[in-house]
């Protein structure tokens, strides 16, 4: 729910090209107080170091990037500073309810996000360790309190009677189908029709006359076919011939007879229950989390006057606090 890289700053660092910045460019920050929960202030260098930390974890190979941290920044900052509200409401709600982590735990996912020597690759990305053990240790309340209050919630929320039903609801988006590959031969002449015919049913070939067409392969879904189409198709089974069926050329308006040829029949059956309950349990539990989580900061925003009505009256919507000087 938290600490996620924003998509869309993702996609704009992947997709965009990088501007061609001289290297003796640095990033300037306008800072200033942005808002203030539970006694704690934010200020845009709050929100910097933050982000610093959530760049180094999902792009470390950008690290000393210039262009693509800038890019992060502005595209980032709002979002982040959203999240830093959030998590301040949950910490203050963690302390209410007496959550507590060991220095033991804090170490262990240091560790683990930086690396054996933390403090070499902490001064790289211009971090403290005392600010980072802070950012980390928040991090880590805000998941067990994400866990205890939003996905053990979402879990027990999602019953078999739920997953029954999803599973009728994807049969529904899902129906079992039939692929049909069929070719059609198309004959103007009347008096070759039954040679035609005939010839098709002893040798499978063509009787070599300028009247007489072969399609191409056909491959549709039963929904698909035409209700002629269909019709003719029903009875064969692969590698016979229809009966010669009289229609008027959409074309010239003119009668002609077509045989249909019938290569291919491929049944998809709908996948069993069994097959598709874990992913269709996923799906609903993955709806239950966002719902949870939406009513659980919701609630807590409530609570303490920060929605996002108020954070746009106190942040202009046209601040830019970053720039290369």
């Amino acid at each position: 729910m938290h600490h996620m890289f924003p998509l869309f700053a993702s996609l704009l660092l992947a997709a965009a090209p990088m501007p061609d910045f001289a290297d003796n460019k640095q990033i300037a920050m306008q800072n200033a107080i942005l808002v203030k929960v539970n006694d704690k202030t934010f200020s845009m260098l709050d929100v910097r170091k933050k982000m610093d930390l959530l760049f180094y974890q999902n792009y470390p190979q950008l690290s000393e990037s210039t262009p693509a941290r800038l890019q992060y920044y502005e595209v980032s900052w709002r979002q982040v500073l959203r999240e830093l509200v959030d998590n301040e409401l949950m910490l203050a709600d963690a302390g209410v309810k007496e959550v507590a982590l060991t220095d033991g735990e804090i170490r262990e996912e240091m560790e683990s996000r930086f690396g054996p020597n933390v403090m070499r690759t902490l001064e790289k990305i211009g971090l403290s360790y005392e600010e980072t053990w802070a950012l980390v240790k928040s991090e880590m309340i805000v998941r067990r309190m994400s866990w205890w209050f939003v996905h053990s919630r979402a879990l027990s929320a999602v019953t078999p009677q739920d997953i029954r039903q999803a599973y009728r609801i994807y049969l529904k988006e899902h129906p079992p189908y039939q692929e049909w590959t069929y070719r059609v031969i198309s004959v103007k002449d009347e008096s070759i029709v039954q040679a035609v015919h005939e010839k098709l049913l002893a040798t499978g070939e063509l009787l070599a006359h300028e009247a007489v067409q072969a399609s191409t392969d056909f491959t549709a879904k039963d929904q698909d076919l035409s209700e002629m189409h269909k019709k003719a198709l029903a009875s064969l089974e692969p590698g016979q011939y229809s009966s010669p069926i009289f229609q008027l050329s959409r074309s010239d308006k003119k009668g002609l007879h077509r045989i249909f040829h019938l290569i291919k029949k491929e049944d998809h059956p709908a996948p069993p229950f069994e097959a598709l309950t874990d992913q269709l349990r996923g799906e609903l539990v993955q709806k239950a989390i966002a719902a949870e989580s939406t009513n659980y900061l919701e609630r807590l925003r409530k609570q303490h006057g920060y929605d996002e009505v108020s954070l746009q009256q106190v942040i202009p919507t046209d601040l830019h606090p970053f720039s290369l000087q």
